[in-house]
């Protein structure tokens, strides 16, 4: 999957003075926190105002509005508040004091954690939980940022637009060639019979999870950004790969979308390679894992968590923060209240996008969630016999001292 921090957002709204000594923050010249990156203007935006994006120093990106963006381009480390509010009273066209600076400095661009602690020291502001749900926890990398540069470099050529075509082609071909040679049953009978095999057919299907991130950061070099590390991640309760491809934010919303689908692409790269061994080899326990991947595919497309899918339509209707538009979406229609702000400053037409995936979503989120808590005992006794049966197993195979079969 993709990975994205999550968006925080900040509108400075009415720049109001600081109201009495003690209320500011910040020192007179206020510093970034090394590390701090404006990506510009958000290319593609569902909101009606413009919006500026900022990356903090946890690589978290922040939404900023235009008054905002321009307040953290006069902090240089060097200019005093009342030096930075002259270049922001020119740059917007409208009066801004040093109050006002000082108020969106403390309240607004402090909490966001871009700027450092009052003494002017250059240390780390706090980092704060990502209060975005269902996202990635515990994460730990696998591929560094310098190893990941060789590997999409490497694999930038494959987002060529004929090869892509061409690849494309190639996979409905062989799809088609597979489903009338009728060799799918007989395979995941060969498979089934022979158990062992199915430790092969899963490490297939993971050596494919891994490719796909590598596809989300050739896609991401290619289109002009930098990716990010490739890690593994805890993502609700089972583990899941991931590229760090935050840096695509600072590109246009084709750019984005091809990053985004670059994985599934790279999946598809794979079960060709798959089926090329095939048509070599013969050897059957090759199909049963393209349909694994087939299937990894079609789950990876599916919005409802975030996975490929929701940020293809996040990025596609230019709302990148869809589940934290949930709760003011639903509150808005309700008979009588009032439109949420966060609902009130998308355009129509994403607006009803949003509101569309948030009515089929809620729902589906909801039956998940009953079943498996109607479901979870039955699933706890069915695990803990499985394993005393493995267990079992084990401790009869280390028993006959035949240590290959227990490691199996």
């Amino acid at each position: 999957m993709p990975l994205s921090y999550g968006f925080r957002v900040a509108d400075a709204g009415a720049a109001r003075p600081a109201a009495g000594p003690g209320l500011a923050l910040l020192a007179d010249v206020p510093r970034l926190i090394p590390g701090v990156e404006q990506l510009g203007e958000y290319q593609g935006s569902g909101l009606t105002g413009a919006t500026y994006l900022v990356r903090n120093a946890s690589g978290q990106v922040v939404q900023v509005s235009r008054l905002l963006n321009l307040v953290l381009s006069g902090i240089d480390g060097r200019s005093t508040i009342s030096e930075i509010a002259a270049r922001v009273t020119v740059a917007s066209g409208r009066p801004v004091s040093p109050g006002n600076v000082d108020y969106l400095l403390a309240h607004k661009l402090a909490p966001l954690d871009l700027l450092t602690a009052g003494d002017g020291a250059c240390g780390h502001a706090a980092v704060r939980p990502d209060p975005a749900v269902l996202v990635l926890k515990l994460r730990r990398t696998l591929v560094p940022e310098a190893g990941v540069q060789h590997i999409a470099r490497l694999f930038r050529p494959l987002f060529n637009p004929a090869v892509m075509v061409t690849a494309m082609g190639a996979l409905v071909a062989s799809d088609t060639w597979l489903l009338r040679v009728g060799r799918l049953g007989p395979a995941f009978q060969f498979v089934l019979f022979r158990p062992p095999l199915l430790l092969l057919v899963l490490g297939l299907s993971v050596l494919s999870m891994l490719f796909h991130e590598c596809g989300h950061a050739a896609a991401c070099r290619y289109g002009g950004a930098r990716p990010g590390v490739i890690g593994v991640g805890f993502y609700v309760v089972w583990p899941a790969f991931f590229a760090n491809v935050t840096d695509t934010y600072r590109l246009g919303r084709a750019d984005r979308i091809r990053t985004d689908l670059g994985g599934v692409y790279f999946n598809a790269v794979f079960v060709l390679m798959l089926m090329a061994a095939y048509l070599v080899t013969g050897y059957l326990p090759l199909l049963p894992a393209v349909v694994l991947i087939h299937l990894e595919i079609i789950q990876q497309l599916v919005p409802s968590l975030r996975l490929d899918g929701y940020f293809i339509l996040a990025d596609a209707i230019g709302v990148p923060d869809l589940f934290q538009r949930i709760a003011p979406t639903l509150r808005s229609m309700i008979p009588g209240q009032p439109a949420d702000p966060r609902v009130q400053g998308l355009r129509r037409g994403p607006r009803v996008i949003l509101t569309g995936w948030i009515l089929l979503v809620v729902p589906l989120l909801g039956l998940e969630l009953t079943l498996i808590i109607v479901e979870g005992p039955s699933l706890v006794r069915t695990f803990a016999r499985s394993l005393d049966g493995q267990g079992a197993a084990l401790a009869a195979q280390f028993g006959r001292a035949d240590v290959p079969a227990a490691l199996l």
